[in-house]
């Protein structure tokens, strides 16, 4: 009885120190079958320019909706007119959102692979329904493991769980922990190009970024962006430093996207607030 006590406060103990924090749930977003063809979907795409979001795609309103960190819709795409399986009537696959991948333009673009009758079609749209590219080939796989299948994200504002329901719900979860990597892909990160977010943030006059070149790269530049996608600021850097202070004397208030490109690569897309 006494081991059995014992066991008891350990596995109340261990209870405890977990946090599951439930923090927004979507609709019509879930991985579950519930409508004809293949099912929706929500997951978090860590964009090139405009940083981490939410995409879910509701397969039967035939549209993709785009949200912010906090939950906040920032843009809907509809899928109404692109091609639609004939078995089912329903959306195609929606893979490798970028928006730097397929063109220069810092738009969102994004692959749909669609059945026909006979074949299947690859296509790249623009999130204006714009198309940019087709073919009748096939990238021979139905599912972007890397952007759409993880139910557990690191992201820059904590841990998320994403969990499906079958009434066509998705629930992110807030978790305390962090999702552990391979020291493999840990170390590699230590040879790539990164900045960090910048400090302060918001900011009135002036605002630090520290920035990592890759490897066997000696110059970069760190370009600005506005909302739009237009070039706002665009500053020169090398292995001199490891750090910009920028002056934000002559920029407008209102919210910033930058980068760091390299004749290597491009990273992460970060967010500068600027307020008068």
């Amino acid at each position: 009885m006494k081991k059995l006590f014992v066991l008891i406060l350990i596995v109340f103990a261990t209870n405890a120190k977990a946090q599951f924090t439930l923090e927004h749930t979507y609709d019509s977003a879930a991985t579950w079958n519930y409508c004809a063809g293949p099912a929706s979907q929500l997951m978090i795409v860590d964009f090139e320019v405009s940083g981490e979001r939410y995409v879910k795609i509701n397969r039967c309103g035939d549209k993709m909706s785009i949200y912010d960190m906090s939950h906040t819709l920032v843009k809907t795409i509809p899928l109404t007119a692109m091609p639609h399986t004939p078995f089912y009537g329903a959306v195609g696959t929606v893979l490798y959102l970028s928006e730097t991948l397929f063109d220069t333009d810092p738009g969102m673009e994004f692959m749909y692979v669609c059945d026909s009758t006979t074949f299947m079609t690859t296509k790249i749209y623009n999130d204006d329904g714009s198309l940019l590219f087709t073919s009748n080939g096939t990238p021979n796989i139905m599912i972007n493991f890397i952007q759409q299948q993880y139910p557990i994200y690191n992201t820059s504002v904590g841990t998320k769980m994403i969990l499906s329901y079958e009434n066509g719900q998705a629930k992110v979860f807030g978790l305390t922990g962090t999702l552990t990597t391979e020291i493999a892909v840990a170390n590699e990160e230590l040879l790539r190009a990164k900045t960090s977010n910048p400090y302060p943030n918001p900011t009135s006059t002036t605002t630090h970024i520290d920035y990592q070149l890759p490897e066997g790269v000696s110059t970069g530049e760190i370009v600005f962006y506005d909302l739009q996608g237009k070039e706002i600021k665009r500053f020169a850097v090398d292995k001199t430093f490891d750090n910009l202070l920028i002056s934000t004397s002559d920029i407008a208030p209102g919210t910033y996207y930058y980068q760091l490109q390299t004749s290597k690569e491009i990273s992460k897309g970060k967010k500068l607030v600027v307020v008068k």
